[in-house]
């Protein structure tokens, strides 16, 4: 085991937990080999069952306006007020989930832009996607979105937007694509009009 005795790890709970769970383990197992299969089931045991709880992930009503889970947003979310189990669409909150968390605290924004054929393509794709829903084909297209995306801090996100050079895919999903005019197969994304001279390469 590594005891990163100098790391800082308050902020990363569940690595500071992992290692303090650990250093438990060792305490109470004295010189019994840490790999037999009931040391390794106790410690599971202080790690994840004895957090069962915490597992699930909390959210308060100030993250998302009431008191619930991530796993139940990513479940059955039985919380939904759209929640029908007749319907065809997912009752699961995948945005709303992706806003409360992040894995990595960064404070970007994913945008998709116009890169060759294929990027107009998926762009083309995902925002006339609404007239023929199809759950496998949307999840396929958000995907390969992924390839064709890039990251952009706040400020360059709202210098986009007030030149309305983003769009939403759909009203309300949250998902935006760049403008072509802002996008140059030379030069990459820009904050203004690629006939003109400034660019911003990301």
């Amino acid at each position: 085991m590594i005891n990163p005795l100098e790391e800082k790890i308050d902020m990363l709970t569940d690595i500071k937990i992992g290692r303090d769970k650990a250093l438990r383990i060792f305490s109470e197992i004295g010189d019994n080999d840490p790999i037999e299969p009931q040391i390794m089931q106790r410690y599971f045991q202080y790690y994840f069952y004895d957090r069962a709880k915490e597992m699930d992930y909390p959210l308060s009503s100030r993250q998302i306006g009431r008191d619930d889970t991530l796993l139940n947003l990513l479940s059955e979310n039985n919380l939904n007020c759209g929640s029908n189990p007749n319907s065809h669409l997912l009752q699961q909150s995948f945005m709303e989930a992706g806003k409360v968390f992040k894995t990595i605290d960064a404070p970007t924004e994913a945008i998709i832009v116009p890169f060759g054929k294929k990027g107009r393509k998926i762009i083309a794709d995902l925002c006339s996607v609404v007239k023929d829903f199809n759950v496998k084909h949307y999840y396929e297209l958000i995907k390969m979105a992924q390839r064709y995306s890039v990251n952009v801090y706040p400020n360059i996100f709202k210098k986009l937007f007030a030149a309305k050079a983003i769009h939403e895919i759909q009203e309300g999903e949250g998902i935006y694509y760049l403008n072509e005019q802002f996008y140059s197969s030379e030069f990459g994304m820009s904050i203004e009009k690629v006939s003109k001279a400034d660019f911003l390469n990301i």
